[in-house]
């Protein structure tokens, strides 16, 4: 078993690296004052402070608090926060996103035991 602080540098950073550059797409795709005024918009501020929060949480657990669990939780939350956020952009990519959401929860409450 590795520390925490190794686990940071091997797999959070890299995913972090990621979920940053696809943000800095955005950006140069849409031009960086706009994406950030998109970013603060109301109807985006919700997954704006989610994304930006697991991000910071992220390496608050891997670095200071060095648990596993709650880095695996904040990087889960980052990545489907950023899934969300990419797939907004495309024609149904919402719809899309509550199906596969919903069929997701069906799968899973067949196997839960609750």
């Amino acid at each position: 078993m590795h520390r925490p602080s190794f686990f940071i540098f091997r797999s959070i950073t890299p995913s972090q690296l990621g979920s940053l550059l696809v943000m800095f797409g955005f950006s140069v795709l849409i031009g960086p004052l706009n994406h950030a005024k998109h970013l603060i918009s109301k109807e985006r501020l919700p997954f704006t402070l989610v994304y930006f929060s697991s991000l910071g949480l992220t390496l608050y657990f891997s670095i200071s608090v060095h648990s596993y669990l709650g880095s695996l939780l904040a990087g889960v939350v980052q990545v489907v926060s950023l899934v969300a956020y990419v797939l907004a952009y495309f024609p149904g990519g919402t719809q899309t996103l509550r199906f596969g959401g919903q069929i997701a929860l069906r799968g899973a409450g067949s196997l839960l035991p609750f």
